[in-house]
């Protein structure tokens, strides 16, 4: 099992250099099999500082980003209560008002039946003058 694994590692690089003859790049094939197998250079080293520079920094507007929607969110917390503190007032108003409105409602029918008696009994006052005027006048020929 051994050798045939190795033999496989072996190879490896051979098929990959026919590989490209299926896809129809035969001058390609054949020349990378003419060609003696050749390591690629070991890349360069990757001068990564630039990039966990700008990580930093956006690591820091993340940060600051995440404070400025906290203090709104807090904003929109204390703009909810005080919408609410108002909303509350409001109602209370409202109530006050209807039961103010139902106060004067109370107010004016007293009022109105005390202006009706008042007026019967100026009525019943003048009838009472016209008889008795009428009453002297029959007295006094």
């Amino acid at each position: 099992m051994q050798k045939a694994a190795g033999a496989l590692r072996a190879a490896l690089p051979f098929v990959q250099r026919i590989l490209p003859l299926l896809d129809g790049n035969i001058g390609t094939a054949v020349s990378n099999i003419m060609s003696p197998y050749q390591m690629a250079p070991p890349a360069p080293p990757v001068n990564l500082e630039p990039i966990e520079e700008d990580l930093a920094e956006l690591k820091a507007q993340h940060r600051d980003l995440r404070n400025r929607i906290l203090e709104q969110k807090s904003a929109l917390k204390r703009v909810e209560d005080q919408l609410e503190t108002v909303r509350e007032a409001a109602d209370r108003n409202s109530q006050e008002q209807q039961e103010m409105l139902d106060d004067l409602k109370a107010v004016r029918k007293k009022i109105n039946t005390f202006a009706l008696l008042a007026l019967a009994l100026l009525v019943v006052s003048v009838a009472l003058n016209v008889i008795l005027y009428l009453h002297i006048v029959h007295l006094l020929p």
